[in-house]
């Protein structure tokens, strides 16, 4: 579910993860029966300093290899 990604991302990105929210779902004849495509957006954010492409990069590849490793999750 949505709320249980919700969980994963907050608790995998604690400092940085100011916001995540779903944009859109998807259930079809493109998907086996039962699963259902979620299209996710993070907004991070570093009071601090601007982030770079290499940090945002480490914290999007931390989120997807937990939301795999926690639900099964396949990232297309």
């Amino acid at each position: 579910s949505f709320e249980q990604l919700k969980q994963i991302a907050v608790k995998s990105e604690r400092k940085l993860l100011k916001s995540i929210n779903i944009f859109d779902v998807y259930r079809g004849d493109k998907l086996p029966v039962g699963k259902k495509s979620y299209a996710l957006s993070f907004m991070l954010q570093d009071d601090e300093k601007t982030l770079n492409d290499k940090q945002i990069d480490a914290i999007i590849k931390k989120l997807i290899l937990n939301f795999e490793k926690e639900t099964g999750a396949v990232v297309r």
